[in-house]
């Protein structure tokens, strides 16, 4: 090492600064320091956060039941304008589907039909969890609490679009095929499926996966596409979103920076043979 570079280091381990850039430049990658042994970070105020977008729940009733919909609320506040840019790249999309009613399937608070709705996208929900449909429905949201496949089964509606964001997570690999099946049937000629899910080639997505209790398994985006095509989808599209940047190991894979990935796949019309 050059002597003026001898003297820089040297200067810069005497300012207070030097531990947390060292440890930053670690993490990303532009340093040969190791990381520090230890790092002590206070714990995000995560109930706290629920408790201000829901309200107060007596620790008598903290059972299992009100468990997820409280969880799904421990993000800090950019996280909503975050999935507003998520649904923003997927209106195009939606856009150019035939008109009707759009479903959502596991719509949780009714976000995205809320979305849709401000986007002139006439939708509903479905979701199993009773207090998530009570929360969308004082929105003015129309949402049912039903699992996803008995409402298909009982709705005599055609769907220009099903969407099913972070949700198949959640589903059993014998539970997957069915739902495919049914959400196929249902959908108008031309219409389309949007399944989002955690994208498992960026390096932080085991964390966030197995962060949710409730996830089944990862779905590969291969695996995914697929399954799609597997049941009649055409037109398949990988639309990956939520870049999150990451400079551990080099890469020329461009789909491993981001965290999420949606697939979207149509129903063929009826001029449209499958071969």
């Amino acid at each position: 090492m050059t002597s003026w570079k001898k003297q820089l280091k040297s200067a810069l381990r005497k300012t207070p600064l030097f531990k947390p850039l060292k440890y930053m430049a670690a993490i990303f990658g532009r340093s040969t320091y190791p990381l520090p042994f230890s790092h002590i970070e206070p714990a995000a105020p995560f109930l706290d956060r629920a408790i201000a977008r829901i309200g107060n729940l007596p620790i008598t009733e903290r059972n299992s039941h009100n468990f997820y919909s409280y969880f799904s609320e421990i993000w800090d506040q950019n996280y909503e304008s975050g999935l507003n840019e998520q649904y923003a790249t997927y209106l195009p999309f939606l856009r150019a589907l035939p008109e009707g009613q759009f479903l959502d399937i596991g719509c949780g608070a009714g976000e995205f039909i809320y979305y849709l709705n401000q986007n002139h996208i006439p939708a509903e929900g479905v979701d199993q969890d009773i207090r998530e449909v009570e929360r969308a429905t004082r929105r003015g949201l129309s949402v049912f609490c039903d699992s996803a496949e008995s409402h298909l089964k009982e709705s005599r509606k055609k769907y220009s679009g099903i969407s099913l964001l972070e949700v198949i997570e959640h589903i059993s690999p014998d539970g997957t095929p069915p739902l495919l099946s049914i959400i196929f049937e249902k959908l108008m000629p031309g219409g389309a499926v949007l399944i989002e899910t955690i994208n498992i080639k960026h390096p932080l997505a085991f964390h966030s996966f197995y962060t949710d209790p409730t996830h089944q398994r990862p779905v590969p985006s291969d695996l995914l596409v697929f399954m799609l095509q597997w049941h009649g989808f055409t037109d398949a599209q990988i639309i990956y979103t939520n870049p999150l940047a990451f400079s551990l190991s080099e890469s020329n894979d461009p789909t491993r920076a981001y965290f999420n990935y949606a697939v979207i796949a149509k129903k063929p019309d009826h001029s449209t043979k499958i071969k």
